[in-house]
């Protein structure tokens, strides 16, 4: 059943992330905090390197943490179990990455349906979810085509559908725009308004894209691991505010 609408879907609370060791420790993200809700559309926008995709992969259970909590669609990673993350990962939660991330080898149909390879679901039916994915994305008639005869904004639009496969009711996005040109671009930011208001999907979008900000209703900014401001986008409706955040206050 979908979290009601005044439901958290993500809360972060003082996150911090390092990689390396010693004197090439480098600090990715410093006392990160961040309350999603229900229906929200909220895109996290910072130039390279300001630790948002890690904050992203980190939501995404894709990544750990060193200190803080995280808790998603009411799962706090620190006390869950991996098959219990997989479980969220593969049924509540759909990934769209900036690189498409499509096996070449594979049909447009089967790589929709990759995530039914962790499920039990008979193949007939996987298929005929799969297809209804793809004609979501008005892709239908392609369904057989390899990944290497499509355009750069096809093969999004597959990797869309991949993530809507399991009809999750989070969707994470890292630079989905990025390899796209800018009409092509417009038609999946439309798609994934369509997607929150038809279907009450929440959206966390990464981003650098202005565009993208002016289409969400919350727009975050991170800066050097520290998110400097959480306001409310143009298309949102009150200002939504946020804890203090490491040694920033959100405003």
């Amino acid at each position: 059943m979908p979290p009601e609408a005044s439901e958290t879907v993500i809360s972060v609370r003082d996150v911090h992330k390092s990689y390396g060791k010693g004197q090439a420790t480098t600090a990715v993200l410093r006392g990160v905090s961040l309350e999603i809700k229900q229906g929200e559309i909220v895109a996290l926008i910072g130039q390279s390197g300001s630790g948002k995709s890690t904050l992203l992969n980190i939501i995404g259970s894709l990544d750990t943490w060193d200190k803080g909590s995280v808790e998603v669609m009411g799962i706090d990673f620190s006390k869950a179990r991996e098959s219990e993350l997989a479980a969220m990962r593969n049924e509540k939660v759909g990934f769209v990455f900036q690189s498409f991330n499509l096996l070449e080898h594979l049909t447009c149909i089967e790589n929709v349906i990759l995530p039914a390879s962790f499920t039990s679901i008979k193949e007939n039916d996987a298929r005929e979810q799969g297809m209804e994915a793809l004609r979501r994305v008005g892709l239908g008639e392609l369904a057989h085509r390899p990944p290497g005869e499509l355009s750069g904004g096809q093969k999004q639009r597959v990797a869309i559908a991949r993530a809507l496969y399991n009809k999750p009711q989070l969707l994470l996005c890292d630079e989905p725009t990025g390899n796209l040109d800018s009409e092509t671009g417009e038609n999946v930011i439309e798609f994934f308004g369509e997607l929150n208001r038809e279907d009450g999907v929440t959206l966390l979008i990464v981003t650098h894209e202005e565009r993208l900000s002016k289409f969400a209703q919350r727009v975050v900014h991170i800066r050097d691991g520290i998110i400097q401001s959480d306001e409310t986008g143009v298309s949102g409706e009150s200002k939504t505010n946020s804890d203090s955040v490491g040694e920033e206050k959100v405003s």
